[in-house]
């Protein structure tokens, strides 16, 4: 066995111990501050802390911090610990960094639960906010700290006060030049990585609400692709005029392909060449019967815990309703149950492709055995 596939084998194993050894070593070194009198110190490991216990706050609201970013933060730790008399300007603009990306991971999340367009700008001045905050509230925490144990602060505190929310500020800036860029579009393997992690460990927190037909007629522009499938109708073949089995089966293929790969739209009623038909010719009593039975053959079918990755809705365009189907890549693999036999799709392209055999187990092991 080669060193890295024992890292990867032992990494959750080895995680626990190094991180409760790391978080006791920063407890330590708070408490030899305090009593040394040492602030400036005080004040660079309390950072530390606070982002070492990001991964625990996260889970007491509900929020899954992927095991990548838990890495990151304790490999940055153990390193600090040997930067010497350049540990306080890195760990403050590491701090800044990290609360800048979690400024726009919140203002990405509030979007796409509103359904509003962002607003670059503003989610840049709140990405800047939310690091001066905190690293304000940093700096009033340890100023009220040497009140408490009266001890009397010099012009110098106040100067390195501001010289630290300088750099946290800094820090924010590139998180903010990073985070805008990526948001129009540009890649960053490890950002992307990262950002997909944290998607499919939380996939509630970017839930898309869509009730914009401007938005839905972009996305029909743009046509069918790797991450955007159309569909007719949901059950009725336009040709006979009858319902058609096979048609539930086309649809659901899809959506299990989506979790099975790396997510994407299913828009239902527009055609191939993105002719918007509308789920009225479906000729289903009410959209909430529509509704009802969509949400049956995702549960019969694909499985009722996998309608956690699922969010979709109706949307009226051009005096028709379509039903857009938001599909979040899966934690663990998808299967199809038809006839009381399991089927495996994923995409690939714009094609909804059945894996089997060796292909599925080595896309098994590839994809969702990390």
């Amino acid at each position: 066995m080669s060193f890295k596939e024992f890292l990867k084998e032992n990494a959750a194993r080895m995680q626990a111990p190094v991180s409760y050894l790391i978080r006791l070593a920063l407890i330590i070194s708070v408490i030899y501050a305090i009593y040394f009198n040492l602030w400036r110190i005080l004040f660079i490991n309390i950072l530390l802390l606070i982002l070492i216990f990001i991964p625990v706050l996260s889970k007491k609201v509900n929020i899954s911090v992927p095991r990548e970013i838990e890495y990151v933060l304790l490999l940055f730790a153990v390193i600090s610990f040997f930067l010497g008399d350049i540990r306080g300007l890195v760990i403050q603009i590491f701090f800044g960094l990290a609360v800048g990306f979690i400024g726009f991971a919140l203002m990405i999340i509030l979007y796409r639960n509103s359904g509003l367009k962002p607003n670059y700008p503003l989610i840049i001045l709140f990405a800047l906010s939310i690091s001066i905050a905190l690293g304000t509230f940093s700096e009033l925490a340890k100023y009220y700290l040497k009140l408490f144990l009266n001890y009397e602060s010099s012009m110098g505190d106040y100067i390195y006060a501001m010289a630290s929310l300088g750099l946290v500020f800094i820090g924010a800036l590139f998180a903010s030049f990073f985070g805008y860029f990526y948001m129009k579009g540009s890649s960053f393997s490890l950002l992307d990585n990262m950002v997909k992690k944290f998607k499919s460990k939380n996939p509630n927190l970017f839930i898309e609400k869509t009730d914009s037909p401007q938005e839905i007629m972009e996305l029909i522009k743009r046509g069918e692709n790797q991450k955007h499938e159309f569909k007719s109708t949901l059950r009725t073949n336009l040709y006979t005029g009858d319902h058609d089995r096979k048609i539930e089966q086309s649809i659901l293929k899809t959506i299990a392909s989506f979790l099975n790969t790396e997510g994407g739209i299913l828009l239902i009623g527009v055609s191939d060449n993105g002719l918007i038909a509308g789920i009225e010719k479906d000729h289903f009593q009410s959209n909430d019967k529509f509704n009802l039975h969509f949400t049956n053959l995702v549960k019969e079918y694909i499985g009722n815990n996998n309608l956690l990755y699922l969010h979709f809705e109706l949307v009226s365009v051009e005096d028709k309703h379509i039903m857009k189907v938001d599909c979040m890549k899966s934690e663990k693999p998808v299967f199809l149950t038809f006839h009381k036999i399991e089927e495996f799709y994923v995409r690939i392209g714009s094609a909804t492709v059945q894996l089997t055999g060796s292909k599925l187990v080595d896309y098994i092991n590839n994809n969702f055995n990390k």
